[in-house]
C-alpha cells in the first residue's frame, strides 16, 4: 500500500513539474499570462466603426488615397507656404510630400519603418516606436477599413466626450502583435493607439488623436491632433477637404485639398524605403 501511494505522489509531482516547464515559470511560481492570440475588439466599438465606414465609403473597399492641394507649414516663427501630396495605401504605407517656400519636405511611412527629409535634402530613419500609429493619419477611413483586413487591429469604445463645445463618439484603434512579451505588448498597445471622434449624426470622423515621442524616449508623450472639415464625394467615397495638423495644441500644418483619387491602385513600390541613420529633430 505504501509503495502504491509513493508511487501516485511522483506521478503527481512530476506532472506539476512538466506544467512549469511548459509555461516557463519556475518552481514555486504561477505560470505566466497567456498572450492573447488575436486582437479582441469591443463589439459596439466595431459595429459602430462599420457603421462610420459605411457613412465615408457606402459599399466601396478602400485601399488607397491620393490628395494634392495647398500647404500652410508653421514651424515657430517660421511659416511656409506651397503645394502638397499625401499618398496613403491602406493603414501602413504613406508618403507626404510638402514643397514649400524653404525646401521640399518629405516623410516616408512603410509598416513599423519610416524615414523623413527635410529641406536640406539629408534623409533621417524615423524611431521605430514612432511608426507604430497607422501612417494614413490624414485620412482615417483607411484604419477604418483595416478592422476588416489587419488581424493585429483592434477598436474599443471609449465614450461620448465633448471637443470644442462638440459631444463626439470617441473610438481608439491599437495593435496587437503576437509571440511579445506582456511588457511589449502592453508598450505597442499604447505606442500605436489611434484616437477617432466621431460626429454623432453624421458618423464622420472629425478628429484624430496619437502621440509622438523623441528618438531616444518613447515614453515622453508628444499629443498630435488632426481635424477633418469640408467633406466632399470623391466617386462614391466622403474625403476631408481640409485637414489641420496640431502639434502640442499648436497649428503645424494647415492643408487645402484640391483634388482627390481613392484606389487609384497606388504601387507598394512608392514606400520603398534605403537604409539611412537615425536621428534629428522634423
Amino acid at each position: 500500500m505504501f509503495t502504491r501511494l509513493l508511487v501516485a505522489l511522483l506521478l503527481v509531482l512530476l506532472a506539476n513539474a512538466g506544467i512549469q516547464a511548459a509555461s516557463g515559470a519556475a518552481p514555486g511560481q504561477a505560470p505566466a499570462a497567456a498572450q492573447p492570440t488575436v486582437a479582441v475588439s469591443d463589439p459596439n466599438a466595431v459595429a459602430l466603426a462599420s457603421r462610420a465606414l459605411q457613412s465615408l465609403a457606402g459599399g466601396t473597399a478602400l485601399n488607397d488615397i491620393t490628395l494634392q492641394g495647398s500647404a500652410t507649414y508653421i514651424a515657430g516663427s517660421d511659416e511656409e507656404t506651397g503645394t502638397a501630396t499625401l499618398v496613403a495605401r491602406g493603414n501602413a504605407q504613406s508618403v507626404v510630400t510638402l514643397n514649400l517656400t524653404g525646401g521640399q519636405r518629405q516623410e516616408v511611412r512603410n509598416g513599423v519603418a519610416g524615414v523623413w527629409v527635410g529641406s536640406d535634402g539629408t534623409p533621417h530613419a524615423m524611431a521605430t516606436h514612432n511608426c507604430w500609429t497607422d501612417a494614413n493619419w490624414f485620412f482615417p477611413g483607411l484604419s477604418l477599413q483595416a478592422l476588416a483586413n489587419d488581424p493585429q487591429v483592434s477598436i474599443s469604445y471609449v465614450g461620448l466626450e465633448t471637443l470644442d463645445g462638440t459631444a463626439l463618439h470617441h473610438l481608439r484603434l491599437s495593435r496587437t502583435v503576437l509571440g511579445q512579451t506582456p511588457q511589449m505588448t502592453t508598450d505597442i498597445q499604447r505606442l500605436s493607439a489611434f484616437d477617432l471622434y466621431l460626429d454623432p449624426r453624421t458618423l464622420l470622423p472629425l478628429v484624430a488623436e496619437f502621440n509622438a515621442h523623441p528618438d531616444d524616449d518613447f515614453n515622453l508623450t508628444i499629443p498630435v491632433e488632426i481635424q477633418f472639415a469640408d467633406y466632399r464625394p470623391v466617386n462614391g467615397v466622403r474625403v476631408p477637404f481640409r485637414i489641420r495638423k496640431l502639434l502640442q495644441g499648436t497649428l503645424t500644418l494647415d492643408l487645402t485639398v484640391a483634388n482627390a483619387a481613392v484606389n487609384s491602385g497606388v504601387p507598394p513600390t512608392l514606400f520603398s524605403i534605403s537604409a539611412v541613420p537615425t536621428g534629428g529633430a522634423q
